[in-house]
């Protein structure tokens, strides 16, 4: 992150392990530390990631131009960010595991509660999905305050830059998974080999423990979205992060007919969008 102006945890090809970020450099300290209460916690516990050293930037700048209130606003976002012991608060969950090295498990504004007050971290989900289809362009979970997860995701395009959606056109990657498909219409529909793959590939991680520690964390429900995202359409910001509050309210309507499908019986993981 540019608040620390630089790494501050790396690992070599000799040392690595899959997730890892890697060991605390020379020169930085690395802590994980409870959310509310600031204290440190116990070696493989989830919390923030924080760090401290002289790489750590000395705050935000405000422009006094811009008025009290602007100015008032960036003294409360540094306060917030770096505490009076100098820690920097990534606002990344994380645990360091026996061996020292940091393993990022989500993000604390994305974390979803659901009804049963469980904190469910989407993005190690969304990442074993992916990484077990390869075409897939983007997976968003959703699930916040509800019974189950489910979630939306997007096919690999001709066109698609992340500045752009593209067009309907799967591309090479899409079609290895469908051959017998061409378009993205072709391979939302039920039955298809791109459906068959990713219920595979959703099934494989909610097996999973590291991306599905608790049976909260599943998805139960997906759909294929008729386009990618991308910043031009307002999914992505300029650096191509994912803007979910976005996503969620353009397709609320189909999101809230999935979980009212399954409230009447619907009892299939592939909802075809509409």
């Amino acid at each position: 992150m540019s608040e620390c102006t630089g790494a501050t945890t790396f690992s070599t090809d000799a040392h690595h392990a899959w997730g890892s970020c890697g060991w605390a450099m020379q020169g930085t300290e690395l802590s994980i530390r409870d959310q509310e209460t600031k204290e440190a916690m116990p070696v493989g516990e989830d919390g923030e990631v924080c760090f401290r050293g002289r790489h750590i930037m000395l705050g935000y700048m405000a422009n006094p131009d811009l008025g009290e209130a602007h100015v008032a606003e960036i003294t409360k976002k540094n306060a917030e960010t770096i505490d009076a012991f100098g820690w920097l608060h990534s606002g990344d969950k994380g645990r360091i595991e026996e061996s020292g090295m940091c393993h990022i498990t989500g993000r604390y504004k994305e974390l979803i509660i659901g009804a049963g007050g469980e904190n469910v971290a989407p993005g190690p989900v969304e990442d074993g999905i992916k990484k077990r289809c390869g075409a897939i362009s983007n997976v968003m979970m959703i699930g916040d305050k509800r019974k189950f997860n489910v979630a939306v995701i997007t096919l690999k395009v001709v066109g698609a830059t992340g500045e752009e959606p593209g067009g309907v056109e799967l591309d090479s990657a899409s079609k290895q998974v469908d051959p017998a498909s061409t378009t993205i219409a072709e391979a939302s529909k039920p039955g298809s080999a791109m459906v068959k793959a990713i219920e595979a590939a959703i099934v494989a991680t909610n097996k999973d423990p590291e991306c599905c520690p608790m049976p909260p964390s599943k998805i139960q429900k997906f759909t294929i979205l008729p386009a990618d995202f991308s910043v031009v359409t307002d999914e992505l910001t300029p650096t191509f992060k994912l803007k979910r509050s976005v996503v969620e309210g353009k397709y609320k309507a189909f999101i809230d007919k999935m979980y009212e499908l399954a409230d009447a019986g619907n009892k299939d993981s592939y909802i075809p969008f509409e």
